[in-house]
């Protein structure tokens, strides 16, 4: 017993130098808002930005820093690691890969997996190029859209109302789900081309709302109709709820951007909006897995006797499909976006003149609001700005290579006797 102890911990140490050398090999100084691009800004947060031509040892170094991306990425990691040991466990003790009844749930954990493990990734190494962050959270927005078709499947399966099986919206429930799915995909990733953060924030948050409302709806009125003394709601209606109260709050923080628009600069590393967004959705998700698992339970024989049993089509046809459909979108995104940013970088050519004349304090400062007019950067980040910029600005000397030798100052002579 003592001998296996001292083997974990020598482990433990040896795991913690390898993390300490880690940390000193990539080391990266954290940015503050005005020293970084556009795309990588977050309004409220001022400063604990990685720069946007990061390394992979780099990337990967700064995870167990502090800056504004650590918290978002162990909270989804961590969740993923959580989800993938529930999924093991669960094809231990039952066949969710043989039985076509435990599809839907089987699809629907694979989901839970994918979407939090995508996530943590792109907020890793969305830091690599400019280009990186936007094809990282294109890919984020591929999983969560996947996830929604998931959780549609999923409560068509064991959450239908029974009055409106085999009616006119139980046959376009499935089919609205998947195309909510790519318009869920298509609407984040467009968002990424517009540059105003208002219309990019709630074309983002409508592109998974929507489906969200959609998925929920036949959910809501099982809950709603349901027979307590009978029904398997009894037992599931409270993780039900609690998923809603989670999504609510998690959906309220990522438009609002509290509380970091408070008190800016207060809640750089943690406590931000994306921080508890992330924490709230993990929680969602996971009342929502243990209310179905209820409900799958309890249920199986009387969907047996109604005869509304999961359809294997939409696990072993529909899925992959739509992954392919969600996996174009994202490459003609990625593609679009390789293409922008190589043609907005003209080739270098060489330069025969080169003048600049000495900026003032008071153009420093015209053009520091000017740029913070277009980049949307908070009004209190202009003080400061225009002092580094006023203080960094020098005089450059004129080169003329191509013209005549200019004038000299005149000075005065002194004639020797």
């Amino acid at each position: 017993m003592l001998s296996n102890v001292g083997y974990v911990t020598g482990r433990l140490r040896e795991a913690g130098r390898v993390t300490g050398r880690l940390r000193e090999v990539g080391r990266v100084r954290v940015r503050r808002v005005e020293e970084v691009s556009e795309p990588l800004r977050e309004p409220g947060i001022i400063t604990g930005y990685r720069h946007e031509n990061c390394s992979v040892i780099q990337a990967v170094a700064s995870l167990f820093n502090a800056t504004n991306e650590t918290v978002n990425f162990w909270t989804h990691f961590l969740a993923a690691l959580y989800f993938m040991w529930l999924l093991a466990s669960l094809s231990a003790t039952m066949p969710v890969f043989q039985d076509a009844y435990l599809f839907p749930l089987t699809c629907y954990m694979i989901a839970a997996c994918c979407y939090p493990l995508m996530s943590c990734l792109a907020h890793a190494f969305s830091c690599l190029s400019i280009t990186a962050t936007h094809i990282c959270f294109c890919l984020d927005y591929l999983a969560i859209s996947m996830y929604s078709w998931a959780v549609a499947y999923l409560y068509y399966s064991y959450c239908f109302p029974p009055h409106l099986q085999n009616t006119f919206f139980s046959q376009i429930f499935m089919p609205v789900a998947a195309l909510n799915t790519i318009l869920a995909t298509l609407s984040a990733s467009l968002s990424r081309f517009l540059h105003t953060p208002g219309l990019q924030k709630a074309l983002r948050v409508t592109a998974f709302v929507v489906p969200y409302l959609w998925d929920s709806y036949p959910l809501l009125l099982w809950l709603y109709t349901c027979d307590i003394t009978n029904d398997s709601c009894a037992d599931s209606r409270f993780y039900h709820l609690g998923q809603f109260a989670c999504v609510f709050i998690a959906t309220f923080f990522y438009a609002s951007h509290f509380p970091e628009l408070l008190a800016p600069g207060k809640f750089d590393y943690v406590g931000h909006s994306h921080n508890i967004m992330h924490v709230f959705t993990i929680l969602a998700t996971n009342e929502q897995m243990h209310a179905v698992l209820i409900d799958l339970k309890h249920k199986r024989s009387a969907l047996e006797a109604s005869q509304w049993l999961p359809t294997p089509a939409w696990a072993q046809l529909a899925t992959p499909l739509l992954i392919l459909c969600n996996s174009i979108i994202v490459l003609a995104f990625a593609f679009c976006i390789t293409q922008r940013s190589t043609n907005s970088s003209p080739p270098a050519t060489p330069q025969t003149i080169i003048s600049t004349t000495t900026t003032t304090t008071y153009q420093s400062h015209k053009q520091l609001t000017t740029m913070t007019a277009g980049n949307n950067i908070p009004y209190y980040l202009m003080a400061s700005s225009t002092n580094t910029t006023s203080q960094q600005a020098q005089p450059t000397p004129v080169i003329c290579p191509d013209a005549a030798t200019p004038p000299q100052p005149h000075t005065q002579r002194v004639k020797e006797d």
